[in-house]
């Protein structure tokens, strides 16, 4: 199944980010009543029939409504807008079968059997993590993302990074291992600092060899820190505030608008929307000040951690530590969205 590509560029359709229609005038309203809250959140929904709130709109309604129910609205409106809504129907279908039996209720295991383990697709994990995030592990996630994979058919490899490495270090790592080993239906994973040097490979790429991307179909982009992340120097205040720095929004290379335009396949963003409480503690300081401006997982706000133009699927509690838990699911859903035995037609281009 082939689903449109969403193109931030175009108006309409699609998940187009020019500011246009005003926000709603909700300062007169109460806030004390779940019924007027749920009333103001629609209202918020209705002002984005076509697109999803830019940066500063994002933050304007925080400030003056508050962030919960900005982050419902939001969730709302990426369930609203084409071509995401579709994209999103299908994946929460296969969450719900799931979620019910653990496996994709239909065809997909039958075909799975009949397609032989050299033409299948494969799911290539970036092992970078973010230093930052509590209790996180150099490559902590590969194994566990590996076997989700192999749940819905899927073969698995992996690329190793060295966490002492620069972010254009280790991308250069991941051009060299992708150009070793190359497959014509692979699907490339990130989580957090992954995505952030996954997102300067192809930067490059797309300026001076846009031929080594051939074979990608998908990037799963989780937690990424897309553009940095805003929550960094809140977490870095004392003795590695020079160390984490190239993971900052501050960082100019990735305070930019990234410039992805012509990518010859699908992205994804898996984005957190948790609550306080779901929040590890280590992230609970830079959770609450940025919640003073966007949603946000505990270290980047939502437009720091994804991919434009792509898809958006928000991960109900998930913090930027990527919870498995939470995580695993979805994840596994977005992965038998596609059929990645079938070589797909560009739709980005």
């Amino acid at each position: 199944m082939v689903i449109p590509e969403i193109d931030s560029t175009k108006s309409s359709p699609g998940l187009s980010l020019e500011p246009e229609p005003l926000l709603p005038d909700l300062r007169e309203r109460s806030d004390r009543t779940i019924m007027n809250l749920a009333h103001k959140a629609a209202m918020v929904v209705d002002a984005f029939p076509d697109r999803i709130p830019n940066a500063r709109e994002l933050a304007d309604m925080t400030r003056a409504f508050g962030p919960d129910l900005v982050t419902v609205s939001l969730t709302k409106i990426l369930a609203q807008v084409s071509p995401n809504k579709y994209f999103l129907d299908r994946v929460d279908r296969i969450y719900r079968d799931l979620r019910l039996d653990g496996r994709v209720r239909d065809e997909r295991d039958l075909l799975s059997a009949l397609v032989p383990q050299a033409d299948r697709a494969e799911l290539c994990v970036i092992e970078s993590v973010d230093d930052l995030t509590p209790g996180a592990k150099w490559g902590g996630h590969v194994e566990t993302w590996r076997s989700w994979a192999r749940k819905v058919g899927l073969t698995t490899d992996v690329i190793q990074t060295d966490r002492r490495n620069s972010l254009l270090a280790n991308a250069e790592v991941i051009r060299r291992e992708l150009a070793l080993q190359p497959h014509d239906r692979r699907i490339i994973a990130t989580v957090g600092r992954g995505g952030a040097e996954f997102r300067l490979l192809l930067e490059q790429l797309l300026k001076t060899s846009p031929h080594e991307l051939e074979g990608i179909q998908m990037w799963i982009n989780v937690a990424g820190l897309i553009r940095g992340g805003s929550g960094v120097s809140s977490r870095s205040r004392r003795w590695w505030r020079r160390k984490a720095h190239h993971l900052s929004h501050s960082n100019p290379r990735l305070r930019a608008e990234p410039e992805l335009q012509g990518l010859p396949f699908v992205c994804v963003s898996m984005v957190g929307f948790p609550a306080l409480a779901e929040v590890p503690v280590g992230l609970k300081v830079s959770y609450l000040e940025m919640s003073s401006s966007s949603p946000n997982d505990g270290l980047a706000t939502f437009h720091e951690s994804i991919i434009r133009p792509g898809y958006i699927v928000p991960v109900p509690g998930m913090s930027h530590a990527a919870e498995s838990a939470r995580l695993g699911p979805w994840f596994q859903a977005v992965l038998a969205s596609f059929d990645f035995d079938r070589k797909p037609t560009p739709t980005n281009v």
